[in-house]
């Protein structure tokens, strides 16, 4: 059973996944801008789109791991809870939100 630190830890892990979505959805709606405005050398356009796609094929693939990470803990995974401890520690660099989430998360999983 977990423990209500423990709880919220995992959904902050489920918001911040969440938020980074949409932060690379948006990213997404600029580099697709971007590639419009610079059409005239497709050199350029497809190097924007090739690099951009894999870039946000794996940060939406670690968006989903971290939310289905944060899912399985909810509902009683102790492995998940590896994942989660990874993620709290990238989070730290996240100044200013991402640092006190994982800092929390940090101590609500690792307290143990």
């Amino acid at each position: 059973m977990l423990d209500n630190h423990s709880k919220i830890a995992a959904i902050v892990h489920i918001v911040l996944g969440f938020l980074s979505l949409l932060l690379l959805a948006c990213m997404a709606v600029f580099f697709r801008a971007l590639a419009e405005i610079v059409r005239n050398a497709p050199n350029v356009v497809e190097f924007i789109m090739g690099a951009g796609s894999i870039i946000f094929g794996v940060l939406v693939a670690l968006c989903l791991l971290q939310i289905g990470s944060a899912i399985a803990y909810l509902n009683g995974s102790r492995a998940a809870r590896t994942p989660l401890i990874i993620f709290s520690i990238f989070a730290l660099f996240n100044v200013p939100v991402g640092t006190v989430a994982g800092g929390y998360s940090l101590w609500a999983l690792l307290r143990k």
